[in-house]
């Protein structure tokens, strides 16, 4: 064999045997299927983790039949489709919508979702609520005083300083609360099944099955509890009737872990003297009904949205994405059966 047939065939084989790593890559590296979100923010998850092969979705039930993961997608038709999928991330903190879907729960699929991330700008509309009461901000924001330099005697304004706040679930936006009404010199109590050791800014933490039994305790009560089979309706015509005349209550959770005709009315009978509301049952809140009438704040379902929450929703999925490729755990794995 001459040397020119010895190089031609040394490099054929080499290209064969790139072509054959090239393959074996490609089959090997994990597929995810994303929304098809700004250049700019994929071209920073691809930058992040370039081992991992982004599919924008286009046509997404048929797309997912060849990925290993998504964002998002999570329904019968696609976790059907999907036969290859070991991991989905769900793009808010709330997952009662999907934790029902069988074929999810019967498959050793991963869920993660986006607790915490939201938290801070969340917690923070809680507090605006609670202040917009306490400082009789409401009746200047709904009926402008025109020159009279003075408050109505229906306004009588109040401090946080001393009250005590009961937090319902000590998870990433209740911790994120009672860290806010801590600062604000109130007394926190809470809640929570999975936390067991009490934060600096929570002065009594106890579990779920203490609820009852610290309502009449409480000058406030904020609920940020996820949505399942044992927090449905939690908060009703019993649990008003066990609160202090005059709570003021705060729902950034789900509208119906409150009994809505309930709520109506203890705020009639005085038992509630103001509520904040980011969530309703029903939801949206139709024109007409009840609830607008009464002393309430109401918005719609908004308290997540913010620049920062944004970011950190995307910092997480990265991190994530980062964490799949490398065969690491998840964080925010939820529980499905317990549905959090």
């Amino acid at each position: 064999m001459n040397r020119r047939t010895f190089l031609a065939g040394t490099t054929a084989a080499a290209t064969l045997t790139t072509t054959l790593t090239t393959t074996a890559r490609s089959r090997d590296s994990k597929r995810v299927l994303i929304p098809d979100w700004e250049p700019e923010r994929i071209a920073d998850l691809k930058a992040a983790v370039p081992e991992v092969e982004l599919v924008v979705a286009k046509d997404s039930l048929v797309q997912i039949q060849d990925v290993d993961a998504a964002f998002g997608f999570i329904d019968a038709a696609h976790i059907r489709a999907g036969k290859r999928l070991r991991w989905v991330q769900q793009g808010s903190a709330g997952v009662e919508g999907v934790v029902t879907i069988p074929e999810l729960l019967e498959r050793d699929i991963v869920l993660t979702n986006m607790q915490r991330t939201f938290a801070p700008e969340i917690a923070d509309q809680a507090i605006a609520y609670l202040l917009a009461f306490t400082r009789g901000l409401t009746h200047f924001i709904r009926k402008p005083p025109e020159g009279a330099w003075r408050l109505p005697p229906e306004v009588v304004p109040d401090e946080l300083q001393g009250k005590t706040m009961l937090v319902i679930a000590l998870g990433g936006i209740g911790s994120e609360i009672a860290r806010r009404a801590f600062g604000f010199g109130m007394r926190v109590l809470a809640t929570d099944p999975k936390v067991i050791e009490k934060p600096l800014f929570v002065e009594e933490l106890h579990r779920p099955d203490a609820f009852h039994g610290l309502l009449p305790r409480a000058d406030v009560v904020a609920s940020a509890v996820p949505l399942t089979p044992l927090s449905r309706g939690m908060i009703g015509a019993r649990e008003f009737g066990m609160m202090k005349r005059g709570v003021i209550l705060i729902n950034v959770s789900r509208g119906r872990v409150v009994d809505t005709t309930a709520l109506i009315e203890a705020l009639d009978q005085g038992r509630v003297a103001a509520a904040g509301l980011d969530v309703t049952d029903p939801e949206p809140l139709p024109t007409g009904h009840p609830l607008w009438k009464r002393n309430v704040i109401i918005t719609p379902h908004s308290a997540g949205q913010s620049p920062g929450g944004q970011r950190r929703a995307h910092e997480l999925f990265r991190e994530n994405l980062r964490r799949f490729a490398a065969g690491e755990m998840l964080l925010n794995v939820v529980d499905k059966k317990a549905g959090y």
